[in-house]
């Protein structure tokens, strides 16, 4: 659309020299790959790694990454390489090794703040053995302790019994479960006890004191404290907040939904030759300043990236709201009208969410020609239709395949 058309300027790049130490790529146009093969968001996400499964092996000496739009694309991502086992490196909102730890202590933080809840306590259980989840010497034993903890009725009955009696849940398994269970749950029993005693303390105390029985690595304590800290100024920005409120501000975290630096190296630093023969997974946004041998560009269809086509969607525009307007724009827009004019004299509905959808155009347009500078020497392409299954390739990068 014209309105978008000078949203780029031509670059004024200059080859390096002949003698230069890091000269220019050699041109070869067969590293560009644009594809315009439909795929879902699931099966781009299978077609990405099975590219990158088939050639890292003789390429190991090269750098790579995959480049998308959002957050949760990267996740998904990460999950798939994991699945896998291919070695890479996450530069997301945060790392995964930050989202880990994060995830640990709001698993235990959720049981404690609903302490006869059976399933929270057995995932307090999983997070207390978790470095037994995928050792094959004890994680049939890790199993079997979980899915017994979820299935006890009264947890009170198994944590705090009154002595040998009928509703003493584990004197109840005695005569059926192995030695070695047994024995596991009455460790556990006594973690969890003691875990309790913490709820006395203020939060970031009660992190702290978690924090030393939960991790062993010093980065995941250092991020502990960092998140106690976190902890601590919420409850006092929100007084009335209790542990269930304060457990959620850690699920929002680890579950990557907001920007939170941690002490990994990929959190603190990042240099891409470092990585050479591993995966790094992240956002467009992100690879500003960074490049990479091979580079795939994931989700460049017309939610991502639109264009002002008729039948583009914006992620400021909700479908159930009428109009398709832009609240937030639109918002703002009769603030305007009400601080510079009497009335809504010259306000007009719909002319802020296009205004926005401008911006927004010409901003993904550079984002889209940002990544594409990030590639060396191949550059891979692709769409999806997204989670309502309906979007379509995007308009530049149809221009750019000549279709």
């Amino acid at each position: 659309m014209p309105e978008c058309r000078d949203a780029l300027t031509r670059p004024h790049i200059k080859p390096t020299g002949a003698g230069d130490p890091q000269p220019n790529p050699a041109m070869d146009e067969r590293g560009i790959r644009l594809n315009l093969k439909k795929h879902t968001p699931e099966s781009e996400v299978q077609a990405v790694v099975d590219s990158i499964e088939q050639w890292l092996p003789e390429n190991s000496d090269q750098t790579i990454a995959v480049l998308v739009p959002r957050n949760t694309g990267g996740v998904e991502v990460v999950e798939e390489l994991k699945k896998r086992k291919i070695e890479y490196v996450e530069l997301t909102n945060s790392s995964n090794s930050t989202r880990m730890a994060a995830g640990a202590l709001a698993n235990v933080l959720a049981y404690l703040a609903d302490p006869s809840s059976p399933a929270k306590l057995s995932r307090t259980y999983q997070v207390w053995r978790r470095a037994w989840r995928d050792d094959d010497g004890f994680k049939g034993l890790y199993t079997h302790v979980s899915d017994l903890v979820r299935r006890v009725k009264q947890v009170e009955d198994y944590l705090f019994p009154a002595g040998e009696q009928p509703d003493d849940w584990l004197a109840g398994l005695r005569k059926s479960e192995p030695a070695e269970a047994l024995t596991e749950l009455e460790a556990f029993r006594e973690v969890v006890r003691r875990w309790q005693g913490t709820t006395l303390l203020p939060i970031d105390q009660m992190v702290l004191t978690l924090a030393q029985e939960l991790f062993t690595e010093p980065a995941d304590l250092a991020l502990a404290h960092k998140l106690a800290l976190v902890l601590r100024q919420a409850a006092n920005d929100h007084r009335d907040w209790r542990l269930p409120e304060l457990t959620a501000e850690l699920g929002v975290i680890a579950k990557n939904e907001r920007r939170f630096i941690g002490f990994s190296a990929d959190d603190s630093g990042f240099n891409s030759e470092s990585h050479k023969g591993k995966v790094v997974v992240t956002t467009m946004h992100k690879a500003k300043g960074l490049e990479w041998d091979r580079v795939y560009l994931m989700s460049v269809n017309n939610y991502d990236f639109p264009s002002l086509q008729p039948f583009d969607n914006y992620i400021s525009e909700k479908w159930f709201v009428r109009g398709s307007l832009n609240l937030e724009a639109e918002a703002l827009a009769q603030l305007e009208a009400l601080v510079n004019g009497t009335e809504f004299d010259w306000y007009e509905e719909g002319l802020a969410t296009q205004r926005a959808r401008v911006d927004y155009v010409r901003e993904r347009l550079r984002l889209f020609y940002v990544a594409i500078t990030r590639a060396r020497r191949e550059l891979l392409v692709s769409w999806n239709t997204g989670r309502r299954g309906d979007a379509q390739p995007s308009l530049p990068l149809q221009a750019l395949a000549g279709k």
